[in-house]
């Protein structure tokens, strides 16, 4: 399974700059992913429609975030030793990159 961990990511978009932690866990044999949105002080849930792997280090991730009901959000992280970089498409939002850090 590729980027399993917990994960620092930065995140930027209007009027928005947060870094949650992503948590990226096995769940016999399925991914699980958990959000801790700091500053925010909530964890939203995220519902996996589908992830995929690509190539050695990439997952395709459809999800939906119930709390901000914006229908499925789609994106890609790609996993390189301590740091992953990818992008997401949030309905009325667009297309938002993403950088992050392994922090355990």
């Amino acid at each position: 399974m590729i980027g399993l961990g917990k994960w620092k990511l930065n995140v930027s978009v209007p009027f928005l700059k947060t870094d949650p932690i992503l948590i990226i866990t096995d769940k016999n044999g399925q991914y699980e992913f958990t959000i801790d949105a700091q500053g925010f002080g909530i964890t939203p849930a995220i519902n996996l429609v589908n992830v995929k792997e690509e190539n050695a280090n990439t997952l395709r991730i459809t999800a939906q975030i119930p709390m901000l009901n914006l229908g499925n959000l789609e994106g890609a992280l790609t996993f390189e030793g301590m740091f992953c970089t990818g992008e997401i498409t949030i309905p009325m939002l667009g297309r938002v990159s993403v950088k992050g850090e392994r922090v355990g």
